[in-house]
């Protein structure tokens, strides 16, 4: 059964949303929905409102990057490790070409994170708390959502960009194994990072996608030596 929904197109891009997507944007609310304050409920609808609006920028992002180059963007698909644009044809040659399309979601976190904290700064003066927590909260969303993305992975942004600056040098089959192992250190990562806590499971279902794909990457290549 499909649990994807479309949920509208820009600029001809069909949005698709996954169940689990929302659910993450749930876990996300939770502690807002259960004081029991409205005003606090209502900074929680913002802030998951706020949220899918930033990841879906972030993916808009590689799409507009990618057609910049040439490169037409099928869908872009929510889901809950986020989100993904999916081409509708090749990625071009050049490595500097594609580092572009994978960094510009990144990028746009980046100038969400700078815009919302000034105008956070800003709403000091207005007198209003729960708009200042709200954009703070935003804010640091995007941070993290930038530093993530960077992370050198397999499927984030950041072993994407380093894929292809090092299949440059090293070749295809290097580059892949080299950006898989280091997806594994960052899946131990996040798994020595869990603390007790309600993103516990968040952060260990993260691991266990990191590895997942980093581990299937690496296997790919015939494992660390190759196959050797």
């Amino acid at each position: 059964m499909n649990s994807n929904i479309e949920i509208g197109r820009i600029a001809g891009i069909p949005i698709y949303l996954d169940m689990m997507f929302v659910l993450l944007l749930i876990v996300f609310g939770y502690p807002y929905f259960i004081t029991g304050d409205p005003q606090r409920m209502s900074v929680g609808l913002l802030v998951i409102a706020g949220l899918l609006l930033s990841i879906l920028l972030h993916e808009l992002g590689h799409a507009f990057a990618g057609r910049a180059v040439g490169v037409k963007t099928r869908e872009i698909e929510l889901t809950g490790l986020g989100g993904v644009a999916r081409f509708a044809g090749t990625l071009p040659p050049s490595a500097m070409k594609q580092a572009a399309i994978f960094l510009a979601g990144p990028t746009v976190n980046l100038a969400l994170w700078l815009g919302l904290e000034r105008l956070a700064v800003a709403s000091i003066e207005t007198g209003k708390p729960m708009v200042t927590a709200t954009l703070i909260t935003l804010a640091i969303s995007n941070f993290w959502l930038m530093a993530f993305n960077l992370l050198p992975a397999f499927p984030l942004d950041g072993g994407r960009t380093l894929e292809a600056l090092l299949g440059a040098a090293t070749g295809s089959a290097w580059a892949i194994r080299i950006v898989a192992i280091l997806g594994l250190v960052c899946a131990a990562g996040c798994v020595l990072s869990v603390a007790t806590g309600m993103f516990s499971i968040f952060m260990l279902f993260l691991a266990f996608v990191l590895f997942q794909y980093n581990w299937q990457a690496l296997q790919s290549v015939g494992g660390i030596n190759g196959g050797r």
